[in-house]
């Protein structure tokens, strides 16, 4: 089996690691040479804890995904939810080829405002990914897994999806979805993003009124499940683009 080798990016922000996501991304798919594994931001919000929704996803097939991989490199005073919510605890002392230096420096740059865009890819493509951050404005830097830490984090991916499966997602990330609008989602058994997606506006209207918590004057809906489809499929770079479109257009 090849090792594996996670590449970090220091963008300047959340934007331009958002965007370096989804060029990445577009690489990936107009070069058959290249076939990335995972990819995953790592950026506080403004709480100083890190957006859980994007760090990648919590698995690959039966493995260890990119989302509990940055878990482990991320310093534990930094995650919150589900992730870190105990699940990894047993895990604060390992690492994934960081020193505890290294942490410290992520910790530093990523409370300075920065963000980081992790990749976990094959060891052979570790320079091509990174070479190809740089180009898209990234300081980066290359950490070669530890197969033993992540035998060990697999063993908790059934756990951690399990609990987020249960607490579903955060649909306040959704423009125009407030606390009382999401609770009466839920209430209505509209739960992850997908939930949401798979609605139309006049769905969404008439479940907000059965449950009690009907739009207010001037507002409306009918971004809500564009929004919702591109947060699950993780597009925050579309999502942001879409979201500021309607508000040009409104």
């Amino acid at each position: 089996m090849a090792k594996k080798t996670v590449v970090l990016a220091y963008f300047p922000n959340e934007i331009a690691a958002d965007d370096a996501v989804e060029s990445l991304k577009q690489w990936d798919k107009a070069d058959d040479d290249v076939k990335l594994n995972a990819i995953g931001v790592l950026v506080l919000d403004d709480n100083g804890k890190l957006k859980t929704h994007k760090m990648g996803k919590r698995s690959v097939g039966k493995g260890a995904g990119i989302g509990l991989l940055l878990a482990v490199v991320a310093p534990p005073t930094l995650l919150a939810g589900v992730v870190g919510g105990g699940i990894l605890g047993a895990f604060h002392h390992k690492n994934l080829g960081l020193s505890g230096d290294d942490k410290a420096r992520l910790q530093s740059e990523l409370e300075g405002g920065k963000a980081a865009v992790g990749v976990l890819v094959r060891e052979d493509q570790a320079d091509s990914v990174a070479s190809e951050l740089a180009n898209l404005g990234g300081t980066t830097e290359t950490h070669e897994v530890v197969e033993e830490t992540v035998a060990e984090v697999e063993e908790v991916v059934p756990e951690v999806e399990a609990a987020e499966a249960a607490a579903g997602d955060d649909l306040t990330i959704i423009d125009g979805v407030g606390a009382g609008y999401a609770d009466a989602l839920r209430a209505g058994g509209v739960t992850t993003f997908a939930d949401l997606a798979a609605l139309d506006q006049e769905g969404i209207e008439t479940m907000l009124s059965e449950s009690g918590a009907p739009l207010i004057a001037g507002h409306n809906a009918a971004s809500w499940p564009r929004q919702a489809k591109l947060a699950a499929n993780g597009d925050w770079s579309a999502l942001r683009r879409y979201v500021d479109s309607t508000k040009v257009a409104g």
